[in-house]
C-alpha cells in the first residue's frame, strides 16, 4: 500500500503541468487514493529522505519537484546522474554524467526532458531515420552540454555544442570531459552563422523568439534528410513555430508536450512520420 502510494505521489509531481506545493500534492493524492493526508504527508517525507523528491523555493513559496541528486531515467535509454553517484546501467541504457552548476540543463526542466526523449526516439527508430547515419550533430544553446553529450551517446559521430555564455561553455566542456567524450564533442562560443558545416541532426532548446528568428539559419544548416529538434517554448507557440519551419521547407514528423511545454521534430526534404517522401 505504501509503495503504491509513493508511486502515486511521484507520478503526481512529475506529471503535473506546473510546480506544485507540498500541500497541493497532499490534497491531490489524498483525493485520488482515498488515503488520509497525514499518511500522504509521511510518504512524501520518505520520498524526500530517499532523494527521489526535493523541495525547491521560488518567491518565498516551496514546491515539490523530482530530485536530480541521483540517477534519473529521462527516456527509454538515457539516464542522467551526478558524477559522484554510482549506477550500473541495464542493457541498452546510456548514462550521462552532469555536474551541478549555474548553466541551464540539469535535466529537471520539461524542455530538456522533451528534447532528450525526442532525440532518443528519433535516433533509434527507423520510422524516422530510415537507414540514415547521423554523422554530425549540433546543439544550439548547449548550457551544461547535456543534449550535446546525449547526441554523442546516441551514436552521432561528431557533435558541436554552441553557447555564448562563458560560464556555460566552461561547464559544458567539463561535463563533456566527465563523460570521456572530448574527442567526439566540441564546445565553443562560435556564432551559429559562422559555422561552415551542415549537420545531420540539430537540437535547439531555446526561447520561442530565438527559435522563430533563427528559423532560416537553422534550416540552412541542416543536411538533406536531416532532423531538427526544437524545444524551449510553451504549447500555444507550437502551431506558429511549426508553420514557420515548414515554410522553410521542413516537414513536421513528431510533436510532444509536457507540463505546458512543447517539442517539435522536423525533417528536411518533405519527410513524413510514415516514412514516405
Amino acid at each position: 500500500m505504501i509503495h503504491n502510494l509513493k508511486h502515486i505521489i511521484y507520478s503526481t509531481v512529475i506529471e503535473a503541468n506546473r510546480k506544485m506545493t507540498a500541500g497541493e500534492v497532499e490534497k491531490t493524492v489524498a483525493l485520488a487514493s482515498g488515503v488520509d493526508r497525514k499518511t500522504v504527508k509521511l510518504a512524501i517525507r520518505d520520498l524526500v529522505g530517499l532523494g527521489k523528491l526535493t523541495y525547491t523555493y521560488l518567491y518565498g513559496t516551496s514546491f515539490l519537484e523530482p530530485s536530480f541528486d541521483r540517477p534519473v531515467k529521462l527516456s527509454k535509454k538515457i539516464i542522467i546522474k551526478p558524477p559522484n553517484k554510482a549506477y550500473k546501467p541495464q542493457p541498452g541504457e546510456l548514462v550521462v554524467n552532469i555536474a551541478g552548476g549555474a548553466a541551464f540543463g540539469s535535466g529537471a526542466h520539461p524542455t530538456t526532458c522533451l528534447s532528450l526523449r525526442a532525440l532518443d526516439s528519433v535516433l533509434s527508430d527507423t520510422r524516422y531515420i530510415g537507414r540514415k547515419v547521423f554523422s554530425k550533430g549540433l546543439d544550439v544553446g548547449t548550457g551544461t552540454g547535456i543534449l550535446a553529450i546525449a547526441l554523442a551517446k546516441l551514436g552521432v559521430q561528431k557533435v558541436v555544442g554552441l553557447d555564448i555564455d562563458p560560464c556555460a561553455v566552461s561547464e559544458a566542456a567539463h561535463n563533456v570531459s566527465l563523460n570521456g567524450l572530448a574527442q567526439q564533442v566540441t564546445i565553443t562560443n562560435t556564432a551559429l552563422e559562422a559555422l561552415v558545416t551542415d549537420f545531420s541532426v540539430i537540437v535547439a532548446n531555446l526561447a520561442y523568439p530565438a527559435l522563430r528568428r533563427l528559423s532560416p539559419l537553422l534550416s540552412e544548416k541542416m543536411e538533406q534528410d536531416g532532423v531538427l529538434v526544437l524545444s524551449g517554448f510553451k504549447e500555444p507557440a507550437s502551431k506558429d513555430l511549426g508553420e514557420t519551419y515548414t515554410g522553410e521547407g521542413l516537414s513536421l514528423i513528431r510533436e510532444e508536450t509536457d507540463r505546458e511545454w512543447a517539442c517539435l521534430v522536423l525533417r528536411k526534404q518533405g519527410y513524413t512520420s510514415k516514412g514516405h517522401k
